[in-house]
């Protein structure tokens, strides 16, 4: 017994078994997703992982503080600015009294009492750490008379009007906080290029630090959700006009893009579903069938989802893509079988006789095109990515489910007794189509082949080019709020460019402070040589152990009781209130219990004050693991090409300290050749696959020949077809020129496998044409429901892939029809349209 025959006679003989086994598969993929899906927002799977770049954004985004972060923005109209000025303190003790806050940057901490108080609780490690010849120079200080003539001088300086010494004199009397905080004032630099007032006024932006205890998506919901609730309420006191409050960071994008991979699912889902069931019943007109198609998809699309979280473990926000476009794909087989399974019983067999004659003569076709595609996306594996990795991976799984199904499940949809159509008007006009097609093939290959050439021209010709977008907004989300406050904030205060990120992971203390300095000291040959603009680096706040215990055995040589003598007769003799220099006599004290070898060494993280705003400058350069850190380099240009990125990997390292490059633009520039090797070298493969494969199943060269014209030209109108729409490619979208060839090539399949075979070519080819049509329409819906996410890789990758299904299918019936026509004798085919 035949395959076909035996699945037709358990069909109509054994439903209830059949439909036992699904009820037990349903539950049992239910319960599997119930317990254990996880989703994964990191919108950094979209990049391939195996770079260094792409894994340093990766840390960055993950280890850094910057994760608990969120920024505030008052925006207001010009006519309340000096309001604005006004309601910015108020706003900020709002924010700081917030249960989930934890700390605010409202303003430069050097600006605040409690800013400069901070910095001259760290100065003793930061003076220590200080380089061993600036360290004795500086300590050098405290001799007496130093001490005297620096006093005198502060004294006659203020007498002379100067506000700078007598802030000096306030804030550092024996003159060792200055050196200490030197190098650390420097680093300051990085925040005077992100200001946190516009311009014009009219926006305060406000960093602050919560304390949710993951970064999961649950939990930045659920911090969002109070946050907004905060909004609300936020603007109470001001009486000015409108007044936006605007909130972005790593939170709120999480929040909001895993919201909005719930309405991708949902909206891309229901819209393919709802396009393909139009076209389904335009083509067939019944419902019944149409029913068993989306419960068969269903079907698919959640056992493809159970074998992927079993496989992958989390399943990223691209990869539920996958339901849309398997639904667009899946229906192709639906359309095929049924089409044949009419066409059988239309020819007078019975139900079981027809089931098994529409497996029987589809099956292989099934199966191959099947094959095809489900190769096409298994080959997003070699991207790298792990988002689209999965999401081939998926539908590779799924279309061979839905081969599986619509073979054999849908069957159980139709009725042995259906009453024929009335008028199937798309049978009609196909037959048209096809009588005309086959008996004068000139015309239509002629008009065809004109259209087709001149687009295919415009595709693969250097004018107008085919634009590449390698920035960030290729990859933003779009409509959400986060990414609209983002964009608000960077419009009001924008940057000069983005700086390259330089990670570094040591194993201690010592190590991270010798690869910091050896690469500040080559950074600054680098900028004297004009090849950077700039550098920062927290060199200053990675303590050198080696360092500080020379520096500390060198303190041993100061006579503190002198010191201190020197100091309360010099205030006493200038006049100056002795009381109001307790934090100079503070600072001898704590120089002088260090000094003693058998007291710790002092940690300028452990006398920082958890609620200074100086971690928000800290936490920049240091993870939550201390001795992991990054440094910022600024270019004399942004980075936009691969030379750029690939001479900064030459330049910026340092042999013998491993550090990371990374950093948006960066890692854009960074992934160019890897886009163009998707785009030619992976594609190539894949056509590669096809060609080989058309020729084991044709073996005929003309067929075969004919059947590569088209897929070149089928590339080539979706090439002309992006360019004039203005459409660019980006690093991601690329991907769908591989998917195309996969697909596409299915339809020529179909149409040479019944030509080949055919004893009645009008009867038969007619038969497959309909199917072909209505498929390739319900695999260009299911793709173009995509424009309905909110996430522009699918977007992009959706309607990219929408267009070149649809001239695939334009070549495959305009242009292989009659071009296999064309290539057969006149008697042949006026014969085989008169055997009927």
């Amino acid at each position: 017994m035949r395959i076909s025959e035996f699945i037709a006679r358990t069909i109509t003989q054994r439903s209830r078994l059949v439909w036992a086994s699904l009820a037990l598969l349903t539950g049992a993929c239910l319960a599997i997703l119930i317990t254990s899906l996880r989703l994964d927002s990191e919108i950094f799977n979209v990049l391939p992982g195996r770079f260094s770049s792409v894994q340093g954004l990766k840390i960055y985004d993950r280890e850094f503080e910057q994760t608990h972060e969120l920024t505030f923005a008052l925006l207001c109209t010009p006519q309340d600015v000096d309001k604005l000025e006004n309601f910015a303190p108020v706003f900020a003790e709002k924010l700081r009294k917030q249960p989930w806050c934890t700390r605010v940057l409202a303003g430069s901490p050097m600006a605040t009492p409690d800013g400069i108080r901070d910095l001259q609780s760290i100065a003793v490690p930061l003076l220590l750490n200080l380089e061993p010849s600036v360290f004795d120079e500086t300590i050098s200080i405290l001799q007496a008379h130093k001490i005297q003539d620096r006093l005198h001088r502060l004294r006659q300086q203020i007498e002379g009007a100067s506000p700078r010494s007598e802030f000096e004199l306030s804030i550092d009397p024996l003159g060792l906080i200055a050196p200490a905080l030197k190098p650390f004032a420097e680093n300051t630099a990085i925040e005077q290029e992100q200001p946190l007032t516009s311009p014009d006024g009219t926006m305060r932006v406000f960093l602050a630090v919560t304390n949710q205890p993951a970064v999961s998506a649950f939990e930045c919901q659920r911090l969002m959700r109070r946050v907004n609730e905060f909004r609300s309420t936020a603007v109470a006191g001001w009486d000015g006009g409108r007044l936006q409050v605007l909130i972005t960071g790593r939170a709120a994008f999480v929040s909001e893009i895993s919201l909005s991979m719930r309405y991708d699912i949902v909206a891309t889902l229901l819209g393919s579903i709802l396009l393909v069931s139009c076209i389904f019943f335009v083509g067939f007109q019944r419902w019944l069938p149409l029913v068993g198609m989306a419960i068969c998809l269903l079907l698919s699309c959640l056992v493809a989802l159970t074998l992927g979280q079993l496989l992958f473990g989390r399943l990223s926000m691209i990869s539920v893509g996958f339901c849309a476009i398997l639904v667009g794909l899946g229906v192709d087989f639906a359309i095929h079988l049924i089409g044949r399974y009419h066409q059988a019983r239309s020819d007078g067999e019975s139900h079981q006789q027809a089931i098994g004659t529409s497996i029987a003569k589809l099956g292989r076709a099934v199966f191959f095109g099947a094959l095809t595609t489900a190769v096409g996306f298994a080959a997003l594996v070699l991207s790298g990515a792990m988002s689209f990795s999965q999401l081939g991976v998926l539908i590779a799984i799924g279309i061979f489910i839905a081969g599986l199904f619509m073979c054999s499940i849908l069957f159980l949809f139709i009725r042995e007794r259906e009453t024929p159509m009335s008028h199937d008007w798309i049978s009609d006009l196909v037959r048209k189509y096809v009588r005309r097609a086959v008996r004068r093939p000139a015309a239509i290959l002629i008009c065809s082949s004109a259209v087709l050439l001149l687009l295919t021209g415009i595709g693969f010709s250097p004018i107008p080019p085919l634009r590449f977008e390698a920035s960030t907004r290729s990859l933003q989300p779009k409509n959400i709020r986060a990414n609209q406050a983002l964009e608000e904030i960077m419009h009001k205060m924008p940057v000069r460019w983005e700086p390259v990120l330089a990670i570094v992971h040591a194993a201690n203390s010592q190590e991270l402070h010798d690869a910091w300095q050896k690469l500040a000291a080559h950074w600054k040959e680098l900028q004297t040589a004009r090849k950077i603009k700039s550098f920062f680096t927290p060199v200053a706040l990675c303590p050198s152990p080696n360092w500080m215990q020379r520096n500390r055995g060198n303190l041993s040589a100061i006579n503190f009781q002198a010191a201190r003598q020197a100091l309360a007769q010099t205030l006493d003799a200038e006049g100056f209130n002795p009381d109001a220099f307790g934090p100079a006599f503070a600072l001898l004290d704590d120089l002088q219990r260090v000094a003693d070898p058998r007291v710790p060494l002092p940690n300028w993280r452990e006398q920082l004050s958890k609620s200074s705003s100086w971690w928000f400058l800290v936490d920049r350069y240091f993870a939550q693991d201390p001795l992991l850190t990054t440094g910022f380099v600024t270019t004399n240009q942004p980075v936009s090409t691969h030379a750029q990125s690939q001479a900064l990997k030459r330049d910026l390292p340092v042999e013998g300290v491993p550090v990371i490059l990374s950093g948006w633009t960066y890692t854009l520039a960074d992934l160019l050749p890897w886009s163009h090797r998707q785009l030619l070298i992976i594609s190539a493969l894949m056509a590669i696959f096809d060609v080989s494969l058309l020729a084991i199943l044709y073996r005929d060269l003309r067929l075969w020949l004919i059947q590569i014209v088209t897929l070149a030209i089928g590339i080539g109108a979706m090439i002309a077809s992006m360019k004039l729409l203005h459409i660019n490619l980006n690093l991601l979208n690329v991907l769908s020129f591989r998917l195309v060839l996969a697909i596409g090539v299915d339809y020529g399949i179909y149409i040479v496998l019944v030509w080949q075979k055919t004893r009645d070519v009008e009867h038969d080819v007619a038969g497959v044409i309909k199917p072909v049509l209505l498929a390739g329409l319900t695999a260009v819906s299911g793709f173009a429901s995509l424009a309905l996410a909110r996430n522009p890789s699918l977007t992009g990758l959706g309607i990219a892939c929408a267009l070149g299904i649809f001239w695939s299918l334009v070549a495959t019936v305009f242009f292989t029809l009659p071009a296999i026509a064309a290539a057969e004798p006149k008697a042949w085919r006026e014969n085989k349209c008169a055997s009927r």
